[in-house]
């Protein structure tokens, strides 16, 4: 049960080491230009032209936008709209509605003049 021991790793020439640290930082010089070229746009040195569609998608971002306000500001001018019509249409009918004060007619009354008709028939008197 007892576990075989590691090898102890080969003693490498200064040639073999250095060739693949040469690559090493190569391959890694490389991989960093990739994600530069990634975290801004124009970054790496075979591409440098812009890419024109983030441009193309914030105007269309903004004309909708706008779409939604236009049509949120005629949602709102049609709901101030009807509830206009509707209160001057309860107006309307509570003006029909509305009670008159009850008349009396008997002659007594308006003869001592305490309705309208009598006050005005003895101011012409």
């Amino acid at each position: 049960m007892s576990s075989p021991a590691p090898e102890a790793p080969q003693a490498e020439t200064p040639a073999q080491e250095t060739a693949p640290l040469e690559q090493r930082v190569d391959n890694l010089s490389d991989k960093v230009d990739q994600i530069l070229a990634h975290l801004k746009p124009g970054g790496s040195e075979a591409g440098t032209e812009t890419d024109p569609e983030p441009a193309a998608d914030v105007a269309a971002e903004v004309r909708a936008e706008l779409a939604k306000l236009k049509s949120a500001e005629q949602a709102k001018a049609k709901r101030d709209q009807d509830k206009a019509d509707t209160e001057s249409r309860l107006a309307a009918v509570e003006d029909k509605v509305k009670e008159k004060p009850p008349m009396e007619y008997r002659k007594v009354t308006n003869w001592m003049g305490w309705t309208e008709d009598g006050r005005k028939k003895k101011a012409k008197q």
